[in-house]
């Protein structure tokens, strides 16, 4: 589960006219991992619960300005999220574990767009689109010594419409929508007490039957029946340094980009790729095996056609059941 975003591609203003339809891509895992990555704990199930507190005063074109249609906007968003994963002690063609995973998050929004400019209306709070799917463990590759060196998994994982959603309002915390979100998470630790971790995401999102706007306007001179995000792929990337047995400190971050445009009655809506940079310090502490705290702050720039977060901050803590 990531951070909420709105496609805004132009500016509205008496000359141009009603701007495009708005297309969001979805919520996804951004951001939401970070050090040691690729390891799962021991096998067997396994609950970790996310807090995220994000905040964004600005919203982007497709030239990453400003969005001047907005006087002075602010939406802030706090997800709280629960994910339960399983992961079988049998392996299968040499140290692959079979399991699954199951994220349930409850998303808060809240936004204020000032006394002029335009006006866009939130859904409040309650519960977000779920994400499941099988997920393949591979045990450690190990060293002359017996220390891990390099680790990873694979899942395969899909975004289902559960999420509370109003076509009234322009943010929701669900998108109506099914997606496909495959992902690749690895931790590679060269020398000890160094370590860098990555998850790479492929994301493909199907149609909205159903598109949610506040004011709705008309697209090459048509009702919106349907909108369409656009493909896109994103990394969560940390490298950190233990600097107490058991503490690591380093820095975190996040790169989305969109690559195929968004869809509007089956129509490409020019301009509509989403992009975001977003880097921070963050803080691992590991309790003991299977047990753990991770603190993750970021700062967002490079953003287009979204809103930019000033800050976003998130605590994890997982534990074996």
């Amino acid at each position: 589960m990531g951070l909420f975003t709105l496609a805004m591609q132009n500016t509205v203003n008496a000359a141009d006219g009603p701007p495009p339809p708005s297309v969001s891509q979805p919520n996804g895992n951004l951001g939401n991992t970070s050090f040691y990555d690729g390891f799962a704990g021991p096998p067997g199930f396994s609950h970790l619960v996310y807090m995220k507190f994000a905040t964004a005063s600005s919203f982007r074109d497709s030239k990453g300005k400003d969005n001047k249609s907005f006087d002075n906007p602010k939406l802030n968003v706090v997800s709280l999220l629960n994910q339960f994963s399983y992961y079988s002690p049998e392996t299968i063609g040499g140290g692959a574990h079979l399991g699954f995973n199951l994220i349930v998050p409850i998303v808060s929004l809240d936004g204020d767009f000032g006394d002029a400019g335009a006006q866009l209306k939130d859904n409040a709070t309650g519960l977000g689109d779920i994400t499941t799917g099988p997920q393949i463990q591979f045990d450690p590759i190990v060293d002359a010594y017996g220390r891990p060196v390099f680790v990873q998994r694979f899942a395969f994982d899909v975004i289902l419409p559960t999420g509370k959603y109003d076509k009234n309002k322009d943010f929701n915390p669900g998108n109506n929508t099914y997606s496909l979100n495959p992902y690749w998470a690895a931790t590679w630790m060269p020398i000890p007490r160094w370590e860098a971790s990555w998850r790479l995401y492929y994301l493909h999102n199907f149609k909205n039957d159903d598109p949610a706007s506040s004011s709705p306007v008309p697209f090459e001179g048509q009702t919106v029946r349907n909108t369409q995000a656009g493909d896109a792929a994103w990394v969560n990337f940390a490298a950190s340094y233990e600097v107490l047995p058991n503490i690591s400190v380093g820095l975190n971050g996040y790169y989305f980009k969109q690559f195929s445009d968004d869809k509007v009655n089956g129509s490409t809506l020019e301009d509509s790729r989403e992009k975001v940079l977003g880097i921070g310090p963050g803080m691992f502490w590991k309790l003991k095996e299977g047990k753990g705290v991770w603190l993750n702050v970021y700062h967002e720039t490079d953003v287009e056609n979204r809103a930019r977060n000033d800050y976003s901050v998130q605590v994890r803590f997982a534990h074996q059941l």
